[in-house]
């Protein structure tokens, strides 16, 4: 029996390791535009090879390729159709998978390959690899750092749910939500409660697209942009603050700052709600959250956090917690007033 599990386990850990072939075909497949060029219409691969400017035998290669993850078919007289699984990669899908493998392959594949380099020095692998830190390197290369924000606003929005049924926030007229990027949490907010405004808070350049969010969820003429650094200063007021996914991203020195900073701008009556994925005590516990914890070492230095380390940050911060609640979507709702 135990023969038998060791094959199973040893294939599973074979196929993870030999992922990167999907990762790499789905690329691929996104940045030639194969979802938009080949729609529901049917192809051979010198018909699409002469409309991509390509060489035949080589993208009929790639093509079977593709149909082996089913992102496209290859029917019996010899021609390729993009299955609903394919068109799932094009651009404005609500899976945001095409962006997903984007940001996958652009941003992430080179520093997640260097992770040695992180165990040895302390520092994060992205910084090795392109020679600043990720939030630097995003801002000096926009349509990088506006697709990673775009997905993200997307995937918050469209996951939003949980949060929202998890926290009472009726008798709130206001929320900001504090390096909210595009927006996609305070869209579902705003969309939940009718008759609240919103403050969006983040870098100018990031609100830059945020209004065009804003704008498709119909929550635009609610919503006042505010610019500016949270290491420095968050100069909005409102009843209830939202950080999500925010202080993961940082070391404790400066997620402490950030808190200071939105302590400072809180009304003695308002709420800051620090919404994060909680480290678990034991790896098993939570497999993904370890997952998140290595990425965030990989690329920006930082790590997820358990419970009690999030009740020493807000109370130096000058903040008391008030409660904590765990979402459906293992998010979890720590829920914070001025001490």
């Amino acid at each position: 029996m135990s023969g038998k599990q060791d094959e199973q386990d040893e294939a599973r850990l074979r196929a993870a390791i030999e992922a990167y072939h999907a990762s790499a075909l789905a690329y691929a497949a996104v940045k030639l535009g194969l979802p938009g060029k080949m729609g529901t219409r049917r192809w051979t691969a010198e018909q699409l090879a002469t409309e991509l400017g390509l060489s035949r035998h080589p993208l009929l290669r790639f093509l079977r390729g593709l149909a082996t993850i089913c992102i496209c078919e290859e029917r019996a007289d010899g021609t390729f159709a993009l299955t609903s699984l394919g068109r799932s990669l094009a651009r404005g899908s609500p899976s945001q998978l095409g962006e997903k493998v984007m940001i996958v392959v652009e941003q992430y594949w080179r520093p997640w390959s260097e992770l040695l380099h992180t165990m040895q020095t302390g520092t994060p692998a992205f910084e090795s690899v392109f020679g600043t830190d990720v939030w630097t390197w995003r801002s000096e290369n926009f349509r990088a750092g506006d697709l990673f924000a775009a997905y993200l606003a997307g995937e918050t929005f469209a996951h939003a749910g949980p949060i929202i049924d998890s926290v009472d926030l009726s008798a709130a007229r206001s929320a900001a939500d504090i390096g909210g990027g595009h927006g996609g949490l305070l869209a579902a907010i705003l969309q939940a409660y009718p008759e609240m405004s919103g403050i969006l808070f983040d870098l100018p350049g990031t609100l830059i697209s945020a209004k065009k969010f804003l704008k498709s969820h119909g929550v635009d003429t609610r919503v006042t942009l505010v610019g500016g650094d949270f290491l420095a200063e968050i100069p909005v007021e409102a009843d209830v603050y939202v950080l999500k996914d925010v202080l993961q991203h940082w070391d404790d020195a400066a997620a402490r700052t950030i808190l200071e900073s939105c302590r400072e701008a809180m009304p003695e009556y308002a709420r800051l709600l620090v919404i994060e994925r909680l480290m678990p005590d034991r790896a098993m516990d939570d497999a993904s959250a370890v997952m998140v914890d290595l990425h965030m070492m990989a690329i920006s230095g930082s790590r997820l956090r358990m419970l009690d380390e999030y009740r020493q940050l807000v109370k130096k911060a000058g903040l008391a917690l008030a409660n904590v609640t765990s979402t459906r979507s293992r998010l979890s709702i720590i829920e914070t007033v001025p001490a």
